[in-house]
């Protein structure tokens, strides 16, 4: 019985060609993945940067309270914003904020994948002047101040004057110009 083995070039061949095939199916999820982090570092520059160019003359003048609602912080992104500092004051950041105690913030955030509490959130602020940023679709219409919008590849971001006016938050005019779009 004389069986014929594979010699080892094919299977050399065999293998790096499953390999292949193996990572061409994984390389999407992996580019999505990392395309996904990045929006998330992106959207935390962006809260940062607004931390900069929103007038919250309202709080503790030494620092800035950035409440994260829910358990989405970006994948750990708004977390790096902590000790960062803004208008010559310290953010500090804090995760998983209970609705009741949004009021004790400078700034909310709260993810898409939180999005079930913008309602409530902007409900239970009514007019305090606590900026509240999302990056949830229609954040908007919800509530929020300020919507960060991932598409094309891109970050940027829509504001709501009239929010923004009825809670007493000024937003300097070069953050403005630089907005997709301003509902006044």
């Amino acid at each position: 019985m004389d069986m014929h083995l594979p010699s080892s070039s094919s299977v050399l061949r065999f293998l790096a060609a499953s390999l292949c095939g193996l990572l061409g199916n994984l390389a999407p999820s992996a580019y999505a993945q990392a395309d996904m982090q990045t929006a998330d570092r992106i959207k935390a520059a962006y809260v940062y940067n607004f931390a900069k160019f929103v007038d919250m003359s309202g709080t503790d003048d030494k620092t800035i309270r950035l409440c994260v609602l829910g358990k989405d912080d970006l994948n750990g992104a708004m977390l790096s914003l902590n000790r960062r500092m803004a208008q010559g004051r310290e953010i500090l950041v804090r995760k998983d904020v209970p609705l009741d105690q949004i009021k004790e913030c400078a700034m909310a955030f709260i993810a898409e994948s939180d999005a079930r509490l913008l309602s409530a959130a902007a409900r239970h602020l009514g007019n305090s002047q606590v900026l509240l940023v999302s990056d949830a679709r229609q954040a908007l219409d919800m509530g929020a101040h300020l919507s960060l919008i991932f598409s094309d590849d891109r970050v940027e971001f829509d504001v709501n004057l009239l929010n923004l006016q009825k809670s007493n938050i000024k937003a300097s005019s070069q953050m403005l110009k630089l907005a997709r779009a301003v509902i006044r």
